[in-house]
C-alpha cells in the first residue's frame, strides 16, 4: 500500500477494495469448484454425512461473506514489503496464498500485443541512442522504466506545461 501512497494517493481506497472484490471473487470460486468435486465423490460414494444436523449450524452465506471480506483487508494490511530482488511465493500471504499469486500474476503480466510491443521497443531505441551505447543492461532498463512511467513522475511532481520529456530526464 505504500506504493500506492506515493503514485496514487488519490486512488489508494479505489484500488483498495478492488483488490479486495478481486480476491474474494476468486476464493469463492475456487470454494464452489472444491465443495463441486466433493459433492461429486460424495454422490459416487453413496456416502451420508456424519453429522446430518451440520447444515442447520453453518453460519449464513453473508456472515461467510464478510467473514472473508475481514480476511482479506487484514492480509493486505498487514502485507510487508520484501528486500530481496526475486518474487518468491513465499512472499505472498500465507492465507490464500494461491489466490494472491493468481492475483499477481492476472495485474503483473504484460500483454503480449504488438503495439504494446513496438511501444517498448520505440522507448528503448529512444533511450539507446548510439552516444550511450556501453550502458550497463541495469542502467538501460532503470531508464527504459523511467521513460516509460514518465507520466507518473508528471502526476506525483506536476511538472509545469510546456517543458519538454527530453530535458526533464535525458
Amino acid at each position: 500500500m505504500t506504493t500506492l501512497n506515493s503514485v496514487a494517493p488519490n486512488m489508494k481506497e479505489e484500488i483498495f477494495q478492488r483488490i479486495v472484490k478481486e480476491m474474494k471473487a476468486l476464493i469463492r470460486q475456487e470454494t464452489e469448484e472444491r465443495d463441486n468435486s466433493q459433492d461429486m465423490e460424495a454422490m459416487e460414494e453413496h456416502e451420508v454425512s456424519a453429522d446430518p444436523f451440520a447444515e442447520l449450524c453453518d453460519t449464513t452465506q453473508a456472515d461467510q461473506e464478510d467473514d472473508l471480506e475481514e480476511d482479506i483487508k487484514k492480509e493486505l494490511l498487514a502485507w510487508k514489503r520484501s528486500k530481496e530482488a526475486t518474487l518468491k511465493k513465499s512472499h505472498f500471504p500465507a492465507k490464500y496464498r494461491d489466490q494472491w499469486v493468481t492475483l499477481f500474476i492476472k495485474y503483473n503480466t504484460g500483454i503480449p500485443s504488438s503495439a504494446a510491443v513496438e511501444r517498448l521497443f520505440s522507448t528503448a531505441w529512444d533511450v539507446l541512442r548510439p552516444k550511450r551505447a556501453c550502458l550497463s543492461e541495469d542502467n538501460f532498463e532503470y531508464l527504459v522504466f523511467l521513460k516509460g512511467n514518465l507520466h507518473l513522475l508528471k502526476q506525483k511532481f506536476k511538472v509545469p506545461r510546456g517543458v519538454d520529456e527530453e530535458d526533464e530526464m535525458f
